[in-house]
């Protein structure tokens, strides 16, 4: 079987005359169109895809007229019309615009240019049902249905003409598509534009939906837009203020149980040093006194060191709590950029309370190490030169 295509079955379209009758007189301005139809004539499968054959039988001469029977052809090739309004009846024409298919009463083949005004206008409308489409509670493509649920349900068919597309489509196509090229809230858009079509359709005929859509385009989008200023509206300036605020104060809470968490501990730093200013005695030798002493000191270092690994781990806190207000600013700056300089004190001051919450927590672990300091150097002070060497004896004793 010989290959034909679509733009074969475009070049013998395009020199016929049709009768409106099903056939035509076509002029074979060329060796091309000569070639294809004699491939037409010798194979019924061929016969069977193009459904073009010849009145007459007789050898196609270029440059001859001839009589010829022309029918659709196979879906698979693509899609001969007489007119646009036949074009949009085709399968799938509903929502989106057929890949092959030629215009008999235009002799405009997909692809052609310049674009007849017609065609332009049903591109826009394409754009308008592709957004209808998208707020539709369920489409049934087969039956070239959107069927919208709210208080009641409604179904509008897609059916239209050439005489529905008005000169304004274009425009109310393009005013609608604003409405949905930014994605930001795309779902409330859309249900948006499916509570306008429900109130505005409501009251039509099944059958004259579509077409009532089409022309009131303009209302319906002013519908939508009115609802959505108003959606939009409610995230006012006081609801970004508290919606801070709350966040500020939530944050201020994680920041302050750094502190709360080990104010047990902090307590701790002065008692700790009562009791080693009151327990320290003068040690001259190996009595008592000396080891007395060497536990208090003991202690005080180790007071020390679990007073920081608490202090390390509130650290570690509030550098985790530094960063997710980092975030927050910058998400807050993205999503609200417009208001965001009124709110950066917001964030300042959490960053100021982090800060001094380190400060702090420095201060206090400087002060521990320095009470146990001061307890050392006491230490040396009561113990007597001779009375160290009990360590020393007692290691060894402990070794005999």
């Amino acid at each position: 079987m010989a290959d034909i295509g679509f733009a074969d079955l475009v070049e013998i379209y395009r020199h016929t005359s049709f009768d409106g009758k099903g056939g035509g007189t076509l002029t074979i301005a060329n060796e091309g169109i000569a070639d294809t139809l004699r491939a037409i004539e010798t194979d019924q499968d061929l016969y069977d895809l193009t459904q073009i054959s010849l009145v007459h039988q007789r050898d196609p001469m270029v440059g001859t007229q001839v009589a010829i029977n022309v029918a659709a052809p196979s879906l698979k090739l693509g899609f001969l019309a007489a007119t646009f309004d036949a074009l949009f009846l085709s399968p799938g024409a509903a929502f989106t615009e057929p890949t092959d298919y030629f215009v008999a009463d235009l002799n405009y083949a997909a692809g052609d240019n310049p674009v007849p005004e017609v065609l332009a206008r049903y591109r826009a409308l394409l754009t308008v049902v592709a957004a209808l489409k998208h707020a539709a509670s369920y489409v049934v493509e087969l039956q070239r249905e959107l069927v919208f649920i709210g208080n009641e349900n409604v179904v509008v068919p897609i059916v239209f003409t050439q005489a529905d597309l008005r000169e304004s489509l274009i425009a109310g196509a393009t005013r609608l598509g604003r409405l949905f090229e930014d994605s930001l809230h795309g779902q409330e858009k859309a249900d948006l534009l499916a509570a306008a079509v429900i109130e505005l359709v409501s009251g039509q005929r099944q059958a004259k939906r579509f077409q009532f859509i089409i022309a009131n385009l303009d209302s319906l989008c002013e519908e939508v837009e009115k609802g959505y200023r108003l959606f939009v509206s409610s995230f006012s300036y006081s609801k970004i203020r508290k919606e801070i605020e709350t966040a500020r104060l939530d944050y201020i809470n994680k920041i302050h149980k750094t502190i709360v968490d080990i104010q047990g501990q902090l307590l701790g730093i002065p008692v700790a040093t009562i009791v080693v200013a009151s327990q320290l005695k003068i040690s001259r030798n190996c009595g008592l006194e000396f080891w007395t002493n060497c536990a208090v000191l003991l202690g005080a270092w180790i007071f020390v060191a679990l007073l920081g690994l608490s202090v390390r781990n509130q650290w570690h806190t509030l550098a985790m709590l530094a960063g997710e207000i980092t975030g927050q600013r910058a998400r807050f700056e993205d999503d609200y950029a417009a208001v965001s300089n009124d709110f950066v004190d917001v964030f300042d001051d959490l960053d100021d309370r982090i800060k001094w919450h380190r400060f702090v927590l420095v201060a206090v672990s400087g002060l521990a190490i320095v009470g146990a300091l001061v307890a050392t150097v006491a230490f040396l002070m009561l113990t007597e030169v001779g009375s160290a060497r009990c360590l020393v004896g007692g290691a060894g004793s402990s070794r005999i």
